[in-house]
């Protein structure tokens, strides 16, 4: 499924809020790289903050930017790209 196709929907202002959504989501390195490690698998909070190299404070910021715009969730203590998530960081890492 290609981002174009996520985000039509029959209501005008849903779709125009999704894409809002995930610009906001994707308007940072951090989140960028964030959701990039998420595609290879779900991580711990500490994983992540240990691998990219970020505070836990400031990683939480980010993850609660990209929860809001519906790209990952948490189950079980670890993080998880949504569907929408994976969409989104697949158009990313076709783009470079």
């Amino acid at each position: 499924m290609k981002f174009e196709e996520w985000t039509k929907s029959e209501d005008p202002e849903k779709a125009e809020e999704l894409r809002r959504r995930f610009k906001m989501a994707i308007n940072n390195p951090i989140r960028r790289k964030i959701l990039a490690e998420l595609y290879g698998g779900s991580r711990r909070v500490h994983e992540l903050a240990d691998k990219l190299g970020v505070e836990e404070k400031l990683l939480k910021y980010h993850l609660d930017i990209l929860t809001k715009g519906s790209c990952i969730e948490f189950r079980e203590g670890r993080i998880h790209l949504t569907e929408e998530g994976r969409v989104l960081t697949e158009l990313i890492l076709s783009r470079g």
